[in-house]
């Protein structure tokens, strides 16, 4: 290959990138375009026939590591997204929690109250009648109508009965509904560690890939100026970098996963 050969593949090392896929530039901080592939089989060459083979094994196993990356990336993105839809359905099946029962019975209350209210009304009336007639000293008036009274009481107290028992009966799903809630918001609470977690994790990534950045930076430049001893420095420090995210991607996913658990829970907490 000659030297103008040489020099093309060198500055397509440097515009490439430009062109790069979307998508996977987006992603990972290093892209291994065919140009760079090119200009590293060049440096790779140039060296000996042992760091020839380290160079090699080490290019391959970050274009790998780089691929990790981007699966791993759509795979938080993924449950991520689930997990933010899933919260919005589960803080919503929250507040609904015995929500349709306990207005059943409050309606019953109301439609009992308004059923019985005529005869509260006339039994009422009743005693006042009874009331205004007793300066009158009318004997059988007064008798008939107590005995009126008398009659009307057993059902009126019977109507209020029935009132009590089914306010009573409201009451207890209104405080079993608050239990139910309390229970289901504590259990929920159970995702703030892992999102606190998810923070960490994603801060100590961020700060990776700016090392990354530079560590690339620094591998294009030693592969466009063939330099073998430099261009192994930069990929051993690229690989072990990516190592690192690597893990840090893996306990995000695991964290997410956490939090998918939660909220799995709490949905049946809801009776969903």
């Amino acid at each position: 290959m000659n030297k103008r050969v040489q020099i093309f593949l060198a500055v397509l090392v440097l515009i490439m990138p430009l062109f790069a896929s979307a998508g996977r530039a987006s992603a990972a901080a290093v892209v291994l375009t065919p140009s760079i592939q090119a200009a590293f089989d060049l440096t790779a060459a140039a060296a000996s026939t042992q760091d020839r083979a380290r160079l090699k094994s080490q290019y391959s196993e970050l274009d790998g590591l780089a691929a990790q990356y981007d699966s791993r990336e759509e795979q938080i993105r993924v449950l991520h997204e689930s997990n933010a839809q899933s919260l919005i359905t589960v803080r919503k099946q929250i507040t609904e929690i015995d929500q349709a029962a306990v207005a059943k019975l409050a309606a019953a209350v109301t439609s009992t109250k308004e059923r019985y209210q005529p005869l509260f009304d006339q039994y009422s009336a009743l005693n006042s009648r009874i009331a205004l007639v007793k300066g009158l000293k009318d004997k059988t008036l007064n008798a008939i109508l107590k005995t009126q009274a008398d009659a009307m009481k057993i059902t009126v107290q019977f109507a209020r009965q029935d009132i009590r028992d089914k306010e009573a009966l409201l009451k207890a799903a209104k405080e079993a509904r608050t239990r139910k809630i309390a229970a289901a918001r504590k259990t929920l609470s159970g995702i703030e560690s892992p999102q606190t977690s998810i923070k960490t994790q994603k801060s100590a990534a961020s700060a990776l890939n700016k090392r990354i950045t530079a560590d690339f930076s620094s591998f294009k430049t030693a592969i466009r100026k063939q330099n073998p001893a430099l261009a192994g420095q930069s990929l051993t420090s690229l690989v072990s970098g990516y190592k690192q995210i690597a893990a840090s991607k893996q306990k995000i996913i695991e964290l997410e996963q956490k939090v998918a658990a939660v909220i799995a829970a709490t949905l049946k907490q809801t009776g969903s």
